[in-house]
């Protein structure tokens, strides 16, 4: 999602962005959607510098612990081998399944391609999840969801 459209839907009372920091030193920024039932990251980054220090770790079981009793879901690129950030998408996976997010199986198609749906729940909330766009959109957009091949048996890469 375009950074702008990221800026303005912040100004809604159930979506934001916000900064984590170690004293004046960013550590972290998310952008995420709360629903009833569910935490929705649509973006989570650490910068370069501060990767594999265990920010992004402290950053989800943060918001673990601040919205208990939420499904967080958040979608990342498909695993696919001939993509050239595979190593990447790779590395992003197994970060996720470490802290705890699990492969629901759903593919989602977005403004920017078709991503895979994790969450912390083993099983997704479709209705929930979908619940999420409608409120972002107003209503206007109902995402494509379907079952995605397994990963390590797709043909379409």
């Amino acid at each position: 999602m375009p950074w702008w459209i990221l800026a303005f839907l912040s100004y809604r009372r159930d979506m934001g962005i916000y900064g984590f920091y170690e004293g004046d030193t960013l550590c972290g920024f998310t952008s995420m959607a709360v629903t009833e039932k569910v935490l929705f990251v649509l973006f989570f980054a650490v910068p370069e510098e501060k990767r594999g220090q265990g920010y992004g770790s402290a950053i989800l079981s943060l918001l673990k612990r601040t919205y208990p009793g939420r499904e967080i879901v958040l979608n990342v690129e498909l695993l696919d081998p001939t993509a050239d950030n595979y190593a990447q998408r790779l590395q992003r996976m197994r970060f996720y399944s470490k802290n705890g997010f699990y492969d629901t199986g759903y593919d989602i198609d977005e403004v920017g391609g078709t991503f895979r749906v994790l969450s912390t729940n083993r099983a997704l909330d479709v209705p929930g999840y979908l619940q999420v766009f409608s409120r972002l959109s107003w209503g206007f957009w109902k995402p494509y969801i379907r079952k995605g091949e397994a990963y390590g048996q797709r043909t379409d890469a």
